[in-house]
């Protein structure tokens, strides 16, 4: 019996597109979804990327774990020695998945599977991550209104102090070199040696961001239905959506962005010109975290305990 099954049958407006993407991508294989079972139930599936070892690596909130989907199919959960709420995940420049907990840690878990974990600070809690501009360090932020740097070769962690009331959320590596993320107040960017910047946006609060293949960084707002652009001077631009509650966001390999509508039951697709193409609902998902590469969209049920993969391309699934 097959694990994984097609949910949706995608209407033909939205298999155009994905067929331009697949072909931006060098592929020409059929566009298909399908769904892998989370075997943990309610265990609150945040955030995902896609390893060195080509698996989508996933954090299991309340299950405080973290998952991986094999190439046989099975979702194996790899517990964290400390109960932790892991909450963000990222491939670091060591080839390893890097990921956040809730209580003052930060964890690496390598393609064998084992879990190291760097204790920070015991009064805050990491947020979000990435890996570092230039390599060899991975940068995270917190509840302390802080960015912290912690450097892989010797695990050194350094803080780097915000404004009080930043709450500082979502991270990612920019283009120019700088680290650009979320906060209470709009956008941050803060230089390797400590130099922070803030732009703000107005009265909705950002919430997840990443770079785009054009040099500029995109960014989600939960609650204001855009999608905003900032370019590496700081001038911002904004798409009005009709989807809602926001979520995750990530480049896509055509050039444009795919990001999760966790309010419609939805992902989308936009392009650095600003158009928006959702996909048609898929029942239930309540979709959070998401990642592309050349062979498709993985992205996460929060809903229905799924991961889903919208493919088009090789892959080990």
């Amino acid at each position: 019996m097959p694990i994984c099954k097609p949910v949706v049958s995608l209407v033909p407006a939205f298999l155009c597109l994905l067929a331009t993407v697949a072909a931006a991508a060098g592929d020409t294989a059929d566009v298909r979804l399908k769904f892998f079972p989370i075997p943990t139930p309610d265990g609150e599936p945040l955030e995902i990327v896609t390893g060195a070892d080509a698996l989508p690596y996933f954090v299991l909130q309340n299950a405080s774990s973290v998952a991986r989907l094999g190439r046989n199919g099975q979702i194996d959960e790899f517990p964290l020695p400390t109960f932790g709420f892991p909450s963000d995940i990222t491939l670091g420049p060591d080839d390893n998945v890097w990921f956040t907990e809730g209580n003052g840690r930060v964890g690496r878990i390598t393609p064998a599977g084992e879990i190291t974990e760097y204790p920070f600070s015991p009064s805050d809690s990491a947020i979000g991550i990435t890996g570092g501009p230039g390599g060899g360090t991975i940068w995270f932020t917190a509840v302390g209104d802080r960015v912290w740097r912690l450097r892989i070769e010797d695990g050194r962690l350094q803080p780097f102090d915000l404004a009080p009331g930043t709450f500082p959320g979502d991270i990612t590596a920019g283009a120019d070199g700088n680290l650009w993320f979320t906060q209470s107040s709009g956008i941050g960017r803060l230089s390797p040696a400590g130099t922070y910047t803030a732009f703000g946006v107005g009265e909705v609060t950002p919430f997840a961001i990443t770079r785009g293949h054009d040099g500029n960084v995109w960014f989600t707002e939960r609650f204001g239905q855009r999608i905003g652009k900032i370019t590496p001077d700081g001038e911002l631009t904004f798409y009005p959506t009709e989807l809602h509650t926001l979520d995750s966001i990530v480049a896509g390999p055509d050039n444009g962005l795919w990001f999760t509508s966790f309010g419609d039951d939805r992902i989308a697709h936009i392009t650095t010109d600003g158009v928006i193409r959702p996909t048609p609902e898929i029942p239930g998902s309540t979709p959070t975290g998401l990642y592309a590469d050349a062979a498709g969209v993985w992205f996460l049920g929060y809903g229905n305990d799924r991961l889903y993969r919208l493919g088009w391309g090789a892959s080990p699934h």
